[in-house]
């Protein structure tokens, strides 16, 4: 099962995926119609207490969550062009 996760962050649109059987989360930033980035990362459930207990959609919740922290701390770096 995968979740996504869309979202605008300072004029780029963000999509996160995560990928419950291989513990991986598919993060694409795009440009109005162009992508311009995109990555694959794999999250490390021990950094969660507890995480297998959780029900899946919370796992879901959480994981994107994290990329989703990760890419927009990368788009605040500048790191995909400014917007301003």
């Amino acid at each position: 099962m995968s979740n996504n996760l869309n979202f605008e962050h300072e004029g780029f649109t963000v999509n996160i995926s995560y990928n419950s059987a291989t513990n991986s989360v598919k993060r694409t930033v795009s440009d109005e119609d162009s992508e311009i980035y995109q990555d694959e990362i794999n999250f490390d459930k021990s950094i969660v207490a507890e995480f297998d207990l959780m029900a899946e959609e919370e796992q879901e919740k959480l994981v994107n969550a994290w990329g989703a922290a990760g890419i927009k701390s990368r788009i605040e770096d500048g790191q995909f062009g400014s917007k301003h």
